[in-house]
């Protein structure tokens, strides 16, 4: 019985493990190339404003809880322990588009759950001004520009895993032994899936400096580092989150994949 391709089963299982290999190789070159490759259309942010920091570490949502942590503490929203946001004081509807953004949706629908506040406004205009500039300053990874690198990456990957699949069809076509190759089969298509599942961090080197240079004090800053379990009043901590007792929450910053031009 002839081997496919002329290649004995184990000669072909090593070939295309090495090839895979180097497939991957491939993928985390390009992922490092496009964290630092972000070109600066723009000066670099010298000192990351809260809802800047929230950007990097944890995203569009983590911006609007910057935001409302800010409300809050200025006495212009308030929280309540059933985790819901009214309006406070309507004399300033905030003192940047972000915050006005949430004063006016808060103030449209009288008793604004936080939780629902934060998903939607998350896709809002003024937070896409924020994730845009830092883009533009080199610090996040354009969405687009992510998405499509990632998909280069994968191509490599898809095709040898592709090649192998066809291997292993023909060997069970013609009854070859295929053991060994169905294994690697099984390995690589977990590790290709998880590549494809696992998204490009967000921010590009220079950006994970900036957050590392920042200095957080304020309750704003803290919320915008850690989240809303970071805020430094128990009280305001519990009807931010919702819950009692929980303690600050870590950088989520590369769970999404790129950033959104506004």
């Amino acid at each position: 019985m002839e081997d496919t391709w002329g290649i004995p089963g184990p000669t072909f299982v090593g070939i295309y493990l090495l090839g895979f290999s180097m497939a991957l190789l491939f993928v985390f070159a390009v992922r490092i190339l496009t964290r630092s490759g972000a070109a600066a259309t723009t000066a670099p942010v010298q000192a990351l404003s809260a809802q800047e920091l929230a950007c990097l570490t944890g995203g569009p949502r983590r911006v609007v809880e910057a935001a409302v942590a800010q409300l809050v503490d200025a006495g212009r929203l308030r929280a309540s322990r059933d985790g819901y946001l009214e309006v406070a004081d309507r004399s300033s509807g905030g003192t940047n588009p972000v915050e006005r953004t949430v004063m006016a949706d808060v103030a449209r629908h009288g008793r604004r759950s936080i939780v629902m506040l934060t998903h939607r406004l998350a896709a809002s205009d003024a937070v896409g001004e924020v994730a845009a500039r830092l883009v533009g300053a080199g610090y996040l990874v354009d969405g687009e520009l992510a998405r499509r690198r990632k998909a280069i990456g994968m191509v490599p990957v898809v095709a040898v895993f592709t090649i192998g699949v066809v291997r292993w069809l023909d060997a069970i076509a013609s009854g070859q032994p295929a053991g060994g190759l169905t294994a690697a089969l099984a390995a690589t298509g977990l590790i290709a899936y998880a590549l494809y599942r696992q998204g490009v961090c967000a921010r590009t080197f220079e950006g994970a400096n900036a957050v590392g240079r920042a200095r957080v004090s304020a309750p704003a800053e803290l919320v915008a580092a850690g989240g809303f379990t970071s805020h430094p009043d128990e009280m305001i901590r519990e009807s931010l989150s919702g819950r009692r007792g929980a303690s600050p929450g870590g950088d989520s910053g590369c769970a999404t994949e790129g950033s959104r031009r506004g």
